[in-house]
């Protein structure tokens, strides 16, 4: 339990001196709470010694008062410093998992960690916020009940007291018993609900697929046995608490009991007057209330332990550019200097070199699975290359962290992702700092400024997340819009034509050519007649660059780039024939 509270004070860093302060709030106010019941004892004891006058009732009633007003005040401020911090530690932890899922080799996120990822987000964290400060409080609630109950009963008579002290000594062992359960059990959970949210992600993103290919059975008995699966560790988790909650409570109950035997007792041997009776027996089962809701919030504090656990464990993933420097590029060509890089087991790229000049246009063909993409990846560090350098201005990018290198990148790929936000915002993404009219200006060079007017809500319509609720083709140029506004000196770009209509086509083809003016332009290409003017083609096949040099030259050498284009032409001029 206290190796809980040290932790929770750890993870809250410089927000933990306002649970500090909050607990000492809370201590007093534990204090003050029991005002009402010694007031009214000394009233009673005047009562049946029939010494009681008006002056000392109101008296004790203007105490009871100002107790409770003192408690009232106290416990507003022991929220309001509880609750803040909660939402700040919660707020920042979130952020810094946020920038660390920049910094993640993105093996992390093709691995299957995309349940643990959310709940931990969305988990984890949110019920540490909610109920982490709360247990807190239910802690020292606790330990303040203990502490007060033994010294009332001590005043009242030691062997009540004794009593007392062994029922709270068998409590805390039932407590310990009790913790190396829920701690367990709580780890199962936790594992649980990860495999859960995994299983329904999966389900929900692949709903389309899903339904097209009549899968919907199939998968939905896949998550149907994921729930119930969690339904039945779920169970399991409240059943192995029922026994060891049980103990804990009836410790408890003997302390009550046992108070409660002693005190009668030496009342019918008159060795106790009425008016202490009395008092303990309302005083014993108010008292204990606290303490024995630890044995409820036991289960409580370890899932959120169990969830902190997890939370750590996230934050330990090696982050790709953890001995990166924030370092100033003057000149922006790149240059892949015999690299290799292999997906696990299988060798992707094989020994790679070219150079792309500054201001110039390199386009990557070649068969699906051929290494373009992977290029692409290492470039801005998605991954980074086994063997070999990449470099940009001659600076080998793993020297770079990845908030410097992306500053000099942008990059348009045919799988658009836009967020459940504002179409303005959408955009804005590209340069957080800009102006309403920048991104106007952006909008209009990406050809998007005109069907954006004709939205409802124009700039400000809410786009559906994934951007669901615009075109492919409207989606495309809204992301152009986002990196003509960053501007920045290199553009990746997975040709954007490659998948839309002919209407569409035109406006993003005259979008791209005012993103990519006096860049340094790096083009996987699909569609071979959009990089006819490029400065160089690289043709890769299995990983290797087989041929390069301009459109015409490759053309003239009838090698693989000439079989490419003659494939390209014919597809071009397919007809369905009338059978």
């Amino acid at each position: 339990m206290l190796k809980f509270i040290s932790r929770l004070m750890r993870f809250s860093g410089k927000d933990a001196w306002k649970l500090k302060a909050s607990a000492a709030v809370s201590f007093v106010e534990g204090l003050f709470g029991n005002v009402p019941i010694y007031a009214a004892l000394l009233v009673i004891i005047r009562i049946t010694e029939r010494t009681l006058d008006g002056a000392y009732a109101w008296t004790a009633f203007l105490i009871v008062l100002a107790s409770l007003a003192v408690k009232w005040i106290l416990r507003r401020v022991f929220t309001g410093m509880q609750s803040d911090a909660a939402c700040r530690v919660a707020a920042r932890e979130r952020l810094k998992i946020g920038d660390l899922f920049k910094r993640f080799p993105m093996s992390y996120f093709t691995e299957g960690n995309i349940g643990e990822v959310t709940n931990v987000i969305t988990g984890d964290l949110s019920f540490a916020e909610d109920y982490g400060m709360t247990k807190l409080d239910d802690v020292i609630s606790g330990l303040i009940a203990i502490v007060i109950a033994c010294a009332f009963l001590l005043w009242v008579d030691w062997r009540v007291a004794a009593a007392s002290v062994v029922g709270c000594a068998l409590a805390l062992i039932a407590f310990d018993a009790m913790e190396k359960v829920t701690k367990r059990q709580a780890k199962i959970r936790m594992e649980q609900a990860s495999k859960l949210t995994g299983a329904v992600l999966e389900y929900t993103e692949g709903i389309s697929v899903i339904k097209a290919l009549r899968m919907s059975g199939d998968a939905a008995k896949r998550m149907d046995a994921s729930i119930e699966d969690a339904c039945l560790h779920a169970i399991d988790f409240e059943s192995s608490m029922v026994k060891p909650v049980t103990r804990y409570l009836h410790c408890y109950a003997f302390a009550i009991a046992a108070a409660l035997f002693l005190s009668f007792w030496r009342f019918f041997n008159g060795e106790m007057g009425l008016p202490v009776v009395i008092m303990v027996a309302l005083f014993i089962f108010r008292i204990y209330l606290p303490a024995m809701g630890l044995g409820t919030g036991a289960s409580i504090m370890r899932v959120m332990e169990a969830g902190l656990d997890r939370y750590e464990k996230l934050k330990e993933v090696p982050i790709i550019d953890a001995d990166g420097k924030d370092i100033p590029l003057s000149s922006f060509d790149i240059a892949f200097e015999d690299v290799s890089f292999s997906y696990e087991a299988k060798e992707t790229l094989k020994n790679i070199s070219f150079t792309a000049k500054e201001h110039s246009m390199t386009a990557l063909v070649g068969a699906s699975g051929s290494g373009k993409t992977t290029i692409a990846n290492l470039i801005v560090r998605f991954w980074d290359a086994q063997k070999g350098a990449v470099k940009i201005g001659g600076i080998d990018v793993r020297e770079m962290t990845c908030d410097s290198l992306l500053r000099y990148v942008s990059m348009v790929f045919q799988r658009v992702y836009l967020f459940h936000d504002t179409i303005e915002n959408n955009i804005r993404f590209g340069s957080p700092d800009a102006t309403r009219e920048e991104i106007i200006a952006a909008a209009k060079k990406a050809r998007c400024h005109d069907f954006i007017e004709a939205l409802p809500d124009g700039y400000d319509t809410v786009v559906g997340e994934g951007g669901s609720t615009l075109s492919g083709g409207e989606k495309q140029r809204i992301s152009i819009a986002r990196a003509i506004l960053k501007d920045a000196p290199i553009v990746l770009l997975d040709e954007a034509t490659a998948s839309v209509d002919p209407d569409n086509e035109k406006y993003i083809q005259e979008a791209i050519n005012e993103l990519v003016r006096d860049k340094t332009l790096i083009i996987i290409a699909h569609r071979l007649s959009t990089i006819k003017r490029a400065d160089q083609i690289l043709v890769i096949d299995d990983g290797r660059i087989v041929e390069r040099g301009r459109h015409d030259e490759l053309l003239a050498k009838g090698g693989q780039y000439r079989a490419l284009w003659t494939r390209r032409q014919n597809a071009n001029s397919w007809r369905i024939a009338r059978a």
